[in-house]
């Protein structure tokens, strides 16, 4: 019994002992995780703050409409060419 108490409790000590030693040394790993945090909050508060509902109400528009005017090519005009090429 007491084998199998020694093996339980080593995991946890390892596992402390490794976040302690995240938390007191400068790794990369750990200054790459606060950054990464960091921007993500940031960006959060950005969408939430600026992109969450519309300006007015009236400015919405159909989805359909806004496909059509995106995905749609403009026609060219044959009558207009190159002004330089005159």
């Amino acid at each position: 019994m007491t084998i199998a108490l020694n093996r339980s409790s080593t995991p946890r000590r390892s596992w402390r002992k490794r976040l302690a030693g995240w938390v007191r040394g400068p790794t990369l790993a750990r200054d790459i995780a606060i950054v990464l945090a960091i921007k993500f909050v940031l960006l959060m508060a950005l969408k939430y703050t600026f992109f969450n509902h519309p300006q007015a109400e009236h400015m919405s528009m159909p989805p359909e409409q806004v496909a059509q005017a995106l995905l749609s090519v403009p026609a060219s005009h044959p009558s207009q060419g190159d002004q330089h090429a005159r």
